[in-house]
């Protein structure tokens, strides 16, 4: 079952090891299989800079999105990000 995250015009859907981005202004959407995610949250402000996109190198992440978000938005995204998170960590089913 798939699980969607709404944020702005974005919708992330974790569909199992995958997850995808809609954008509402765009054709394009990004996937993402879970193994290869990096996800990054920095405070700012009194909110949070988030970065979500390819994991490269040991700490790197390439392309993807780039978000601010205030404390309940990020909240809520790490609720989210955290089933992705899980789904990495737990490896392929068999």
């Amino acid at each position: 079952m798939a699980t969607e995250f709404a944020f702005d015009n974005q919708i992330m859907v974790l569909d199992g090891r995958v997850l995808e981005i809609f954008h509402r202004d765009t054709d394009e959407s990004l996937r993402y299989h879970v193994a290869f995610l990096r996800i990054d949250g920095q405070v700012h402000g009194d909110g949070f800079k988030v970065r979500l996109g390819r994991a490269y190198g040991e700490n790197a992440i390439i392309g993807g999105r780039r978000w601010k978000m205030t404390a309940a938005q990020f909240a809520e995204f790490r609720a989210f990000i955290a089933l992705a998170i899980a789904a990495r960590d737990a490896g392929p089913t068999p």
